[in-house]
């Protein structure tokens, strides 16, 4: 019976069906194997993201600093190459970035000082006593307020120190971070032309000739598109930094070069600049009550934001990375639906590579039919 079934079915229908079988049984055991090492493959993801965030900051401050200790280093080596000029090059570019993030803390200390001292605190007191009494509460009263409304939005305080500890956490762990991403780019700086040599090396054994012209090409590509996008960022900070400073001297409105600081730092990362400049203006104007000032800065920030956000920044990226401004400003819009804040950060290089790499299909496509 068996025989005279099998010589009914069709022979490649069975084959179909085996390959299937099998497929099935391997996929199931495969996920049963990750799923009982569940604890080995987290163990593993938790040593390569340790490992690869500090790497990748690292990277990416080496990467950022490199034509700076590059340029020093000539500078250095302007009569005669030393040996040493890397390094003091490199020493040169963190005591200054060191240097420069000092007198930014001083100014924010100086002026949140002031802000402070100017503070009437026995009228606020005052005030919040009176807003008290008018309430019929005493300390005793507002914390059990607190405590029934908090319980009411499901909020405990057991919850709320929960949060505490995982933003320390988080505080803690960046800070890690950091700290080895900087250790890195510093060896990135110091020895970055060896690194890059030996892994060209490895690439070359394990590649083809024209892979590696490929990788190359694609490379350079991404960096001049990238350093572009680095060169428009920074021009466009220090236009409005400049812009933000004058305006605000020329109205009268206190800490002008801190505000202007602020904004041009905050425009490093697009939309953050005017958010950086309205608590700026804030916290100068109003512990002193200056709400006359304050709302001039505020408009005139919102002002240069509008002219900037529109034609400046556009404009310099766009000559910077070789794209229209109206695809930039597309990118802008996509990359924060995407991914928010970073995807605002990536959407402008990432599309000018994008369109290259397309540039270069139909460059190639129209050669071949010419």
């Amino acid at each position: 019976m068996l025989t005279k079934l099998r010589n009914t079915l069709d022979p490649k229908y069975l084959k179909t069906c085996l390959y299937v079988s099998i497929t099935v049984i391997v996929t199931l055991l495969a996920l049963l194997l990750i799923y009982l090492s569940g604890s080995i493959w987290a163990t593993i993801w938790n040593l390569s993201t340790a490992i690869l965030k500090p790497l990748v900051i690292g990277f990416v401050f080496s990467y950022l600093l490199s034509p700076a200790v590059s340029f020093f280093e000539k500078k250095i080596n302007h009569k005669k190459e030393h040996k040493w000029a890397r390094s003091l090059s490199v020493l040169l570019i963190f005591l200054l970035i060191f240097a420069f993030i000092a007198l930014f803390v001083v100014l924010i200390s100086l002026t949140v000082y002031k802000s402070v001292t100017e503070i009437n605190m026995e009228s606020i007191k005052a005030a919040v006593t009176a807003a008290i009494n008018s309430l019929n509460l005493n300390f005793n009263d507002l914390l059990r307020n607190a405590q029934e409304l908090l319980a009411k939005a499901g909020i405990s305080l057991n919850s709320v120190s929960d949060v505490a500890s995982l933003v320390i956490g988080a505080v803690s762990s960046f800070a890690s971070s950091l700290l080895f991403g900087i250790i890195f780019s510093i060896y990135f700086l110091l020895d970055g032309r060896n690194i890059f040599h030996y892994w060209e090396k490895v690439f070359h054994v394990f590649a083809s000739d024209s892979s590696e012209k490929k990788l190359a090409e694609l490379a350079s590509d991404a960096d001049r598109v990238f350093s572009g996008y680095l060169r428009g960022q920074v021009l466009d900070a220090i236009v409005c930094m400049i812009l933000t400073t004058v305006i605000l001297l020329i109205v009268g409105a206190p800490n002008a070069i801190l505000v202007g600081l602020m904004v041009g730092f905050g425009n490093l990362i697009p939309y953050m600049g005017p958010i950086f400049g309205y608590a700026t203006m804030l916290v100068v104007c109003l512990p002193s009550g200056n709400f006359e000032k304050l709302i001039i800065g505020i408009i005139c920030i919102a002002v240069i934001m509008f002219i900037d956000g529109n034609i400046i920044n556009p404009k310099l990226l766009s000559d910077n990375v070789s794209v229209h401004p109206l695809l930039v400003v597309a990118a802008l819009i996509g990359g924060g639906a995407i991914g928010g804040l970073l995807g605002m950060l990536l959407a402008v290089p990432v599309s000018a590579f994008l369109k290259l790499q397309l540039d270069k299909l139909i460059d190639g496509h129209t050669k071949k039919e010419g």
